[in-house]
Order: C-alpha cells, then sequence, then structure tokens
C-alpha cells in the first residue's frame, strides 16, 4: 500500500514538473503575444503614424523595398540602346540621290519643253517633295550652278549619313543642316541644297529593344542589395508622417506590425515547439538514462535550468539583437555536466540551442553558437575538479563562437568587414563569461540543490571539513579506516570508470555514525578494553548497526548530498553482523532456529550503483584484512575473492550493475593496493653505542595501536 502512494505520489510530482516546465517554455517563446505590445495598428502605406514608433531594439536587416527602388532607379537610368549605323542605308541613299539628280537634270535639259511642263516633270519624282518655286530655282539656274549643286547635294548627303541618324533625332539633323553648307555657295544655291538634301536624309539606325532590356537587368543586378539598420529607441516613422512602403516593412522587421488575430498562431508554434522537444528528450531519457528520469530532483534541476537560460537568450538576445553575442548560453552545459554525463548534457544541450533559435527570430546562427559552443564546452572540460578546466572550456568556446561569427558574416548578404569584426569582440567574451557562469552557477545549484558537483566534492573531501574534524579527534581510529576505504574505493572507481570523486567522499564519510559511540567499534578501543563484554550480543548488535542510521541522520543535518547518505545507508547492505550473530547463536546451544536475525541484520537497502557496491567491498576488504593482519598477498587475494563470492551469494550486489569483469579489476586493485599498505616492514639494526649516548631502535613492523 505505501509503494503504490509512492508511485502515484511521484507520478504527480512528474506531471507537475513537466506542465511547469511545458507552460514555463512556451510562456518564454511566445512572450510577444502575452506581454503588453507595442505594435501599431498600420495595415497599408499610406497611413498616417498614429505616434512615434521606436525600434524595441537593435537590428540591421536587408530591405527589399529600398534594394527594388535601388534596382529599378538603375534600370530606369539605362539609355535606349540602338544598333550601330547601317552603311547599307547610306549607300541606298547615295543611290537614289544619284538617280534624282541625274533626273532633274536630264529633265533641265529638255530645251523643246515649256518651263511649266519641265517643273510639272520635276514634281512628277517619287522621291522628294519641293515646293513649285524651288522647281523654278532649279530650272532657273545655269549648267555651272546645277553642278554646284549636284556635288554639293551628294558630298552633304554623304557627311550627314555617316553619322548616326535615329528617328528621334532626324529633325535635329535636318535642322543642322544650314551649318552645313558651304560657305561659297550663294543662297539659292543653298536653298536647294538644304531642300534635296533633306528630302533625302534617313535615319540609319534603330532602336534594340532586346538589348535595352538586357542593359536594364544588367543594371539592376549590378545593385547589391541595400541594408537598413536601427538602434534600439531609435525613430522609425514619426508621428504624423505618412508611412510609405520602406516604413511599412522596418516595421514588419521589428516586429511592430504583427496582428492581434495572429497571436495564437505565435503561441501555436511554441506549444508545437516546445511539445516536441520535450518528448525527445524525454524519450531519449527514457532509452538510454532511466535512472536520471526517475530522479527527480535533478530533472527538476535540469528543467529549471533549461527555463532560466531559455529566458536568458529571450531577455538578452531579443529576436537576435546584438546582445545575444554576449549572453553565455554555453554555461548551460558546463554547470549540467557535473551531475548528468556528457552525452545526456549533450543532448539537452542541443534541445536548448533549438529552444533559444526559436526564442531570438529563428536565428540558425545563436542556434549553432550555443548548439556548436556547449559541445565544444562539454568534450574539453575533463578537469572538472579544478579551475583550469573551465579556463580551458571558456576559451574553447570563445574561439568556436569567434568561428561561428565569421562563418555566418562571410555567408550573409550585406554585411561588411566592420560587422564581422565589430561582433568578434563579443563572441571572445561569451566564452569567459560562458565559464565565470558555469563556475558561479555550479557553485549556487550545488548548495541549493545540495547535490555532488565536482566543486562540492572536492570541498567535502577537505579534512577542514567539520565532521572529518570530529572523526579525527572522537575516532581516530575510525577516521584513518575512513582513509584507507577512500583510497581503495578511489582507485578501484577509476579502473571501471566509475565515479572515483564521488565514491571517495562517501568512504570518507561512511562511518561518520561511529561518532555517537567510538568506544563500541574495534579500531577505537584501546588495548584490552571491550565494552561489548558487559552487553548481550543483542545490544551490541543494536549499537553496531545503529552507526548506519545514525550516521545517516548526521549526513542529513550536516547537509550532505543525498547520493553520500544513500552510501552510508548501503555500505553494509542487508548483511548481518556476524560476529555477534554467533554469539547469540553459541549462547542458545548452536540452534539458529532460536535466533531472531533481525536484530543482527542492518537495515540497507543492498548498494544501488556501482560507486555503493565499491565502497561496501573496500569497506569490508579493509577491515578484514587490517583485522587479520596478513601480509601475504595470496592471503590477502584469497579474502577478497571470499568476501565478493559471499556478497555475490547473499545478492547483496544484485542491484548494483556491477559486471564480473568490473568485479576482477576491482579485486585486483584491492590485492595490490593491500598488500602494499600492509606489506612487512624491514627491521634496521641499532646503531652502535658511544660512552655519551645509548639508542634504541623500535622496529617498524611492530604493532600499532588502532588509535594511533
Amino acid at each position: 500500500m505505501l509503494q503504490n502512494q509512492t508511485v502515484v505520489l511521484r507520478r504527480i510530482n512528474n506531471a507537475v514538473m513537466s506542465g511547469i516546465f511545458i507552460v514555463g517554455a512556451v510562456v518564454i517563446l511566445a512572450y510577444s503575444a502575452f506581454a503588453p505590445s507595442a505594435e501599431v495598428s498600420l495595415s497599408a502605406a499610406g497611413q498616417v503614424a498614429p505616434q512615434d514608433i521606436t525600434a524595441p531594439y537593435s537590428l540591421t536587416y536587408e530591405s527589399q523595398v529600398l534594394t527594388d527602388l535601388a534596382r529599378k532607379a538603375a534600370a530606369d537610368g539605362v539609355q535606349r540602346v540602338y544598333d550601330p549605323p547601317n552603311p547599307g542605308v547610306l549607300r541606298d541613299q547615295i543611290r537614289i540621290a544619284r538617280q534624282l539628280l541625274d533626273y532633274f537634270a536630264n529633265i533641265r535639259a529638255d530645251l523643246y519643253a515649256a518651263v511649266d511642263q519641265r517643273a510639272a516633270d520635276l514634281s512628277a519624282n517619287t522621291i522628294i517633295s519641293l515646293s513649285d518655286e524651288e522647281y523654278l530655282k532649279i530650272l532657273g539656274l545655269d549648267e555651272a550652278g546645277w553642278q554646284i549643286v549636284d556635288s554639293q547635294t551628294m558630298s552633304m548627303l554623304e557627311r550627314v549619313m555617316r553619322n548616326e541618324i535615329r528617328e528621334d533625332t532626324l529633325w535635329s539633323v535636318v535642322n543642322n543642316l544650314p551649318n552645313l553648307v558651304s560657305i561659297t555657295v550663294s543662297d539659292e544655291q543653298a536653298t536647294l541644297i538644304i531642300a534635296v538634301v533633306k528630302g533625302l536624309i534617313r535615319p540609319n539606325t534603330f532602336y534594340n529593344d532586346e538589348r535595352t532590356k538586357s542593359a536594364k537587368i544588367a543594371a539592376a543586378e549590378a545593385v547589391k542589395p541595400v541594408t537598413r539598420s536601427f538602434i534600439q529607441g531609435q525613430i522609425v516613422v514619426r508621428a504624423g508622417a505618412v508611412v510609405s512602403d520602406a516604413d511599412m516593412e522596418a516595421l514588419r522587421q521589428l516586429g511592430l506590425l504583427r496582428p492581434t488575430d495572429e497571436r495564437w498562431r505565435t503561441v501555436a508554434s511554441a506549444v508545437l515547439a516546445v511539445a516536441l522537444l520535450y518528448g525527445l528528450m524525454i524519450t531519449y531519457l527514457h532509452r538510454f538514462h532511466p535512472d536520471l528520469l526517475r530522479d527527480q530532483p535533478r530533472m527538476a534541476l535540469i528543467g529549471g535550468l533549461l527555463l532560466v537560460f531559455l529566458a536568458g537568450s529571450r531577455m538578452f538576445g531579443g529576436e537576435g539583437g546584438t546582445l545575444s553575442y554576449l549572453f553565455p548560453a554555453s554555461a548551460f552545459p558546463l554547470i549540467l555536466v557535473a551531475f548528468v554525463d556528457s552525452q545526456v548534457a549533450g543532448a539537452l544541450t542541443a534541445g536548448l540551442a533549438a529552444l533559444v533559435g526559436l526564442a531570438t527570430g529563428n536565428s540558425l546562427q545563436f542556434a549553432a553558437i550555443v548548439a556548436a559552443g556547449g559541445a565544444a564546452g562539454i568534450l574539453v572540460m575533463r578537469d572538472r575538479d579544478h579551475l583550469s578546466g573551465y579556463f580551458t572550456a571558456g576559451l574553447t568556446i570563445a574561439v568556436v563562437n569567434v568561428a561561428i561569427t565569421i562563418l555566418f558574416g562571410l555567408t550573409r548578404s550585406g554585411a561588411d568587414a566592420a560587422q564581422i569584426v565589430g561582433a568578434i569582440p563579443a563572441s571572445l567574451l561569451n566564452g569567459g563569461l560562458a565559464a565565470g557562469l558555469g563556475l558561479v552557477g555550479l557553485f549556487l545549484v550545488s548548495r541549493i540543490f545540495n547535490l555532488p558537483s565536482s566543486v562540492r566534492l572536492l570541498e567535502l573531501s577537505q579534512p577542514n571539513q567539520p565532521l572529518l574534524q570530529r572523526l579525527l579527534r572522537e575516532a581516530p581510529g575510525t577516521y584513518q579506516h575512513s582513509l584507507q576505504v577512500a583510497n581503495l574505493a578511489e582507485l578501484a572507481a577509476e579502473q571501471i570508470g566509475a565515479n572515483a570523486a564521488l565514491v571517495r567522499v562517501g568512504a570518507l564519510y561512511h562511518d561518520i555514525g561511529k561518532l555517537t559511540a567510538p568506544p563500541f567499534f574495534v579500531e577505537n578501543q584501546a588495548e584490552g578494553v571491550n565494552p561489548h563484554e558487559r552487553l548481550r550480543p543483542e545490544d551490541s548488535a543494536r549499537i553496531i548497526i545503529n552507526h548506519v542510521i545514525e550516521g545517516a541522520k548526521m549526513a542529513r543535518k550536516n547537509h550532505l548530498p543525498a547520493v553520500i547518505v544513500d552510501y552510508i545507508l548501503q555500505h553494509h547492505g542487508t548483511t548481518r553482523v556476524l560476529y555477534f550473530y554467533n554469539k547469540a547463536v553459541e549462547a542458545v546451544g548452536g540452534d539458529e532456529t532460536q535466533v531472531n536475525d533481525a536484530p543482527f541484520t542492518y537495515p540497507g537497502p543492498c548498494p544501488q550503483t556501482r560507486e555503493a557496491a565499491i565502497m561496501m567491498l573496500a569497506d569490508a576488504s579493509e577491515t578484514i584484512v587490517r583485522s587479520r593482519r596478513t601480509r601475504d598477498k595470496q592471503e590477502i587475494a584469497d579474502i577478497i575473492e571470499d568476501l565478493i563470492q559471499l556478497r555475490l551469494t547473499c545478492g547483496q550486489l544484485d542491484e548494483s550493475g556491477l559486471t564480473i569483469k568490473e568485479l576482477k579489476v576491482i579485486k585486483e586493485v584491492f590485492v595490490n593496493t593491500l598488500q602494499g599498505v600492509f606489506h612487512p616492514r624491514i627491521i634496521y639494526p641499532a646503531p652502535p653505542k658511544t660512552h655519551t649516548q645509548e639508542m634504541t631502535v623500535i622496529p617498524t613492523d611492530l604493532p600499532v595501536k588502532e588509535n594511533t
């Protein structure tokens, strides 16, 4: 019944935490749909701005409207393209002119016809049209005058027709003919020459529509995209001004024209994005890290960190604002990697990057900065126990951020070198801020959530910790025993890839419960003084077992991480206090059925993790080898082998996750380490006595009291 209530309560807590995370993430992503808005109710260009409209954040964008206007102006500025002068037109007109002048000469030579008849014959030509007066002047010229008109007409026509003559410039060419007549001819001759040439001039170059269109297209394409920039607080449109198409585009880019009836789309997209990413993350954890998924405090921490960093990117980055380069979102994985493994931290960082991209105006660049910077920080974050690890991670993040900033700057059209270079300092600073925030966040989270971060474990392992100081003063034997167990467990954990720092700290504190009654534990007893001799086996067993229960209470009271409390409770599992159990059996004549084993059994539970199991084996191995005072390596190996087999047979390691291969490695580490600790000492000979002093050498292999 109690177990069912616990399961139901856990499910309710999971549902509440999931709901809080999803609602929080949706509100952050769709903030503009819930917050008071600076949007204006303008629907089209040509309207009058109701008030001054200012930019809510700094923004640079490519203006399609201004670019189109610039390209149209460039195309309109292209002159009409004409083909080069056609020499065939010149040849045709010269030939026609020659025929016409010869025709006029033949009529002039007909002296038998009347003047009126010849004038009528001249006007009958189909090439040019002159006035009757001009025809009569042609007939009235003497032969020398006509020859001048003939030659000057042919010469002027050829000279004029060799130049470019378009239909739209024909009138200007004709008007310029008087300036081309030789000053040696008479006015009458000049009039006739101009009249004839005027009738013979034709356009020799023509408009090419296809080439003109190509020139216009080339001119438009040569215009680079026009960028427009606004600084936060700058007036975009002044009150009373007529809003242009460019103004409407700017307002739209700044998110100031989002109609109220489209807010539901913003909310719906945020809900869909959060639900999708949440589902993927939960599925990933359920598939590969179910233990983490069942750890509600750590899941609450992960959800809280995600919301904090998502809100920070929204607050400082706006929708692609310049502050996005500075916001140290890469600190998220630096904090997270201290509480979960690198794979989980990487997956959650990818999820955060996707949400940050949505929060910053669907920006792929800022999503890449978070994802790549976070991944780089995780990959180089090897030494988590020292500041140098965070320094290296921060430097790496800075380099990656600069690379991504340059990459997107080079691929973004309209971005000049000054804009790219200007973003580099912020990207560099981002790495330093990420490392600093990672350290501060790690410290705060460790304190607030009482989690075993690397910094917290390093702090707890220091000898000046109050509990360790008490252990050293009040139970020195237990203190020495704890140090030996810590060394054993740490070495074994390193060899099998377990959390060595965590198991070391757990071993240092695993016997703090003995502070409630130090003399009742053999390592703290003086020679020949054993307080258990005056007690019943049941009472002695209760005192011994009580050190686990009291140790857990002391750990909680001193705010040790919960996992250390678990190690204290699990380091004896559900084994028996065999010494006093056997004494109780002896007291009833050897009949085990007459003895209730419950008072002699530790409450457990059995070790739930590899680290807890390592500590159990290290604790028992060190105790047995020390108590038997054995120094033979094979004997030590046999002791540890028997101990491991006994723990396996009793099922104490069933829930630990340790494999047979790992147990072999642990055994080898224990044997080598304990043989080194308890190896035989060399007895050095005493130096010769002098007449002034006698020296006594104490052999170094004499037994040492437990309380030293």
